[in-house]
């Protein structure tokens, strides 16, 4: 697995595998992850089938006490470097970014299409979720900044996964049937070994470092709507943040 192999699909996009033979991440956040799909000569128990298979932890919802609402903790122990789950919602072009219709009705995964709202809705759910002070908005910005996930509505356990400033989870990119580049999968991967009863946390605005060209183009934040998606200076009301890390910075946005 250490080299791209030709007529797969890392080996088409001139990538290597990004996982090992235990199913575990092995390239840097930053880099897109292309797996295998219905064109492969690979079969069900290729290694490089990973974020297709969905969720393979016991994880369960739970109340937090310490006013964040509801919580996402492991049952179970989670390997470092293993994928955890996928942030699922519906996908929405957002308005004034010039997507166009086609590329908007493409889906995402034979296994997973994504639902489409038009940017009249969006555009009506991001002044509620203004006033409510949500943050089920994830921007698609691996490569420009056209579409947005919306899992307010629609959406999996991600949907519950709060935020720290000191994560145990980091995002991916991820390609599977559909290679369109502005609508890849959000995959959550662990950072390190998480012990069982442990909550499950993601950066709600990670950045990260700009390490190559490459890497430079995975920059997915998530934020308020109609208050500058990708972390852009625009006039909105901050969050104040309550994930009790040491290194914590205080705010959401």
């Amino acid at each position: 697995l250490a080299e791209a192999a030709g007529g797969c699909c890392p080996g088409a996009s001139r990538n290597k595998f990004a996982y090992n033979e235990a199913g575990q991440v092995r390239i840097r956040a930053g880099l897109p992850i292309y797996e295998c799909n219905s064109r492969c000569r690979c079969g069900a128990d290729c290694p490089n089938r990973v974020v297709q298979k969905g969720i393979r932890y016991d994880l369960c919802i739970f109340r937090t006490g310490n006013g964040r609402g509801w919580g996402v903790r492991t049952l179970e122990r989670i390997r470092k470097n293993s994928f955890v789950m996928e942030y699922v919602g519906e996908v929405r072009a957002c308005p004034g970014r010039g997507a166009g219709g086609a590329g908007a009705r493409r889906g995402r995964d034979m296994a997973a299409p994504p639902q489409i709202i038009t940017s009249e809705e969006a555009e009506r759910r991001g002044q509620v979720y203004d006033r409510q002070g949500a943050t089920y908005l994830f921007d698609l910005d691996y490569v420009e900044d056209v579409y947005t996930v919306d899992a307010a509505h629609y959406g999996n356990i991600s949907h519950f996964v709060n935020h720290s400033c000191d994560p145990n989870l980091q995002v991916y990119n991820v390609f599977i049937e559909n290679l369109d580049e502005r609508l890849p999968r959000i995959a959550l991967f662990a950072t390190r070994p998480i012990r069982a009863g442990e909550e499950l946390t993601f950066d709600y605005n990670m950045h990260v470092d700009p390490v190559d060209a490459e890497s430079t183009r995975m920059d997915s934040n998530f934020g308020l709507a109609g208050g500058g998606l990708g972390g852009s200076p625009r006039a909105r009301s901050r969050i104040e943040c309550k994930c009790g890390a040491a290194a914590c910075r205080k705010y959401l946005f």
